[in-house]
């Protein structure tokens, strides 16, 4: 009788969803660097290049991983935009690196590297999570942003400015004014993902869309607990993790710590030198 595989390859066997090969950026790190390399994951609407500037610092001490999420940058779209898929996708990114990881995501991409380091505790040696907690938000703007993306004309796609300033003038802009759409800054960070030469979006507006009820969510695996290091990093100005998410993080990953940052939501852009020290450290820690 042939020997039974262990339960987690059994598992992953079992499960519907088709992993994909994510695009990723290597910064090579100091030649034989001891450290665990670490792997950068972005938020919704992302793309690896935009830990590009962070990633080169965080580079000095160890090898820096920047990853492309399914639907987003350069990786490939599938309908399927499920947490299960995206960490399904994270975890043959890790696996090809061969040793555990630091494993550090923003937003959208901190949920994918919660999920992945529960499911795969050996696979990740620390987590860093920005600015978001594994937990339910009933927030709508992103949701806004994506019908007002899909809203913008095909034909004003090739000039950065004529979208810019469609985004500006949309109802949603109006409606979310400087904490959202009418931020010029929002709208840069958006315009990253425009291609004008093709008219089109690197984003799969229309799959993200589809998963955005389960997005909003945390599909923790029931009892799943990971002991790990885990820095969590919130934005005290008005970002998503905030102390009162603590608890929630400690249930999941008891070995939890956070650290506030006088910034809003995107930490590491809003204050690159604050989040290189506190994740170069924590990296370093061990």
């Amino acid at each position: 009788m042939a020997a039974r595989a262990p339960a987690r390859r059994q598992a992953r066997r079992l499960t519907s969803v088709t992993p994909i090969e994510l695009k990723r950026r290597h910064l090579p790190g100091p030649a034989g660097a001891a450290e665990p390399p670490l792997v950068l994951v972005h938020g919704i609407f992302g793309m690896g290049n935009n830990f590009a500037t962070v990633g080169r610092k965080l580079a000095a001490r160890r090898e820096v991983v920047l990853v492309d999420l399914r639907n987003h940058g350069g990786s490939p779209w599938h309908d399927d935009a499920s947490f299960e898929a995206m960490r399904a996708d994270m975890e043959g990114v890790l696996e090809s690196i061969g040793r555990p990881v630091s494993l550090c995501g923003h937003s959208l991409g901190g949920k994918v590297a919660m999920l992945t380091a529960l499911q795969r505790p050996d696979l990740v040696a620390r987590l860093c999570v920005a600015d978001i907690a594994p937990v339910r938000y009933e927030m709508e703007a992103n949701r806004a942003i994506i019908e007002a993306l899909l809203a913008v004309p095909e034909t004003a796609l090739g000039d950065r400015k004529e979208v810019d300033s469609a985004l500006a003038a949309s109802e949603t802009a109006i409606a979310q004014g400087g904490g959202g759409l009418g931020n010029p800054f929002v709208r840069g960070f958006l315009l990253q993902s425009l291609q004008p030469e093709t008219r089109s979006w690197r984003l799969n507006l229309r799959a993200l869309l589809g998963s955005y009820e389960a997005l909003r969510g945390f599909p923790a695996p029931a009892g799943s607990r990971a002991e790990m290091p885990a820095l969590f990093i919130g934005g005290a100005n008005g970002g998503m993790l905030q102390p009162k998410h603590l608890p929630a993080c400690e249930a999941l990953f008891p070995n939890a710590r956070l650290e506030m940052v006088a910034t809003g939501h995107f930490v590491h852009s809003e204050a690159p030198a604050t989040f290189v020290e506190l994740v170069d450290r924590f990296c370093a820690d061990g």
